[in-house]
């Protein structure tokens, strides 16, 4: 076998896969659909951070990626979390966490009501006002659950997710958690 232009038989091979991977990646395109998504909501301190700061606020932004009738979609998102300093305090005491977020999300597909689950991985970046960490970022994970109410064109979504960050302080690495829990529209 080769290639009409002469390229010889690695050359038709490289064309044939090519021409297959096009072929098999339209339907598969077709299939997938990214909506965008935005959501506030309160942000509640836990484990070290629960004495340290009071509860706060949180927004994010992202894309769901779905296909229908498949289990399983994928998100990627960004997220901002602002903790308040105990009262007294000036603003500068404020934790502020920033991160992005790459999820699976399972979907039931059913009705008007769908509850589902996610799980991901997160770089998160933050201030450290009282200095209790060595870094100021930090990988982490997220656990949650949520119910979509589809409303006409739009899906509107209540979610809880535990952020954990794996965070570096003087006497060696933990866990520094908090729980946003959020309201949302997805477009």
């Amino acid at each position: 076998m080769t290639a009409p232009d002469g390229g010889g038989p690695r050359g038709a091979w490289v064309a044939l896969v090519a021409g297959l991977l096009l072929a098999g990646a339209t339907p598969l395109a077709a299939q997938w659909s990214a909506a965008p998504a935005v959501a506030v909501g309160l942000a509640v301190p836990g484990g070290a951070l629960h004495d340290a700061v009071a509860e706060g606020v949180t927004a994010k932004a992202g894309l769901w990626m779905r296909a229908p009738r498949v289990p399983v979609g994928f998100t990627a998102e960004v997220m901002y979390t602002h903790l308040r300093g105990d009262r007294g305090r000036p603003v500068a005491d404020d934790l502020q966490i920033g991160s992005v977020l790459a999820n699976i999300t399972t979907r039931r597909h059913e009705g008007r009501l769908d509850p589902y689950g996610t799980a991901g991985i997160g770089w998160y970046a933050f201030t450290d006002p009282d200095n209790r960490f060595t870094s100021r970022r930090a990988p982490g994970v997220n656990v949650g659950v949520g119910e979509v109410i589809a409303v006409g064109r739009r899906d509107f979504f209540v979610e809880a997710r535990l952020h954990a960050m794996r965070t570096s302080t003087p006497t060696g690495s933990t866990w520094t958690t908090f729980l946003p829990l959020m309201l949302g529209v997805r477009f």
